[in-house]
């Protein structure tokens, strides 16, 4: 059986940001929400998971904002999978207004660890075996290798933060949408001050604990782009997160 999930959200003041519209750090809550009652549907749920000893992990996410909600204004987050392969299950998110007008949308891939040794496992055999919804449009898959790479070059921003216990999730490890506070808030006072993000194209690269000490930094290129990298501190410099960031004028 296919499900497809719909939830309605009615935006609150603590999801906003400095200008009344949806902060992207609450949509991608909201989105996380709604993949987890459709995975409970399906049976594949944190804990459904958990009982047999696996855990779900983002390896790729890619959102479009296309119109900012505000402070106030009713939503629906609308998600499904689109595709399951041995090793990934692929997922779409769509955010429409109440006259259906597309808000976002967003693609994104999903592999499955084993709790024990924190590695990735092949998909088991109840998650290979469900049924992906018919009369969909997917969006375009996610390429596992990003076009989009780091320069070494001196970063345009650089700072550090310890993982703390809020940040950890029911997979004992740090939630996605931590990584994305911590990147944005990295970025320039102007940019966030005159600019809204229009795109953000992230791909996880390994799980991080609490107390472990990670770099951020950034690097501004042309187009109002800026690319992102979150690396441990220590001697390994093991990267954790890559990503590159679209911006225009608010």
């Amino acid at each position: 059986m296919a499900f497809i999930q719909t939830d309605t959200f009615t935006i609150r003041g603590y999801e906003t940001d400095a200008f009344g519209r949806l902060s992207i750090l609450a949509l991608m809550n909201l989105m996380q929400e709604s993949a987890n009652r459709n995975a409970i549907d399906y049976g594949i749920g944190i804990d459904d998971l958990a009982r047999q000893g696996y855990g779900w992990m983002l390896m790729r996410f890619r959102l479009r904002m296309h119109q900012y909600p505000r402070y106030g204004q009713t939503i629906r987050v609308i998600t499904y999978p689109t595709s399951v392969e041995k090793y990934f299950i692929h997922r779409d998110f769509r955010v429409v207004a109440d006259d259906d007008t597309l808000l976002a949308d967003a693609a994104s891939t999903w592999l499955v660890f084993s709790i024990d040794k924190r590695s990735m496992v092949p998909l088991p055999d109840f998650i290979r075996a469900l049924a992906v919804p018919t009369g969909i449009s997917p969006l375009p898959r996610l390429s596992l290798k990003p076009n989009f790479q780091f320069n070494l070059a001196e970063p345009s921003h650089e700072k550090e933060v310890t993982v703390g216990w809020f940040s950890i999730d029911q997979n004992q490890h740090v939630n996605n949408v931590s990584y994305v506070e911590w990147l944005l808030e990295a970025v320039d006072k102007k940019r966030l001050e005159t600019r809204e993000l229009a795109e953000i194209d992230l791909v996880y690269r390994t799980e991080t604990h609490w107390g472990d000490q990670l770099r951020i930094r950034s690097i501004s290129e042309e187009n109002e782009t800026i690319i992102h990298r979150i690396d441990y501190t220590d001697e390994s410099g093991k990267d954790v997160l890559l990503a590159r960031s679209r911006w225009r004028i608010s």
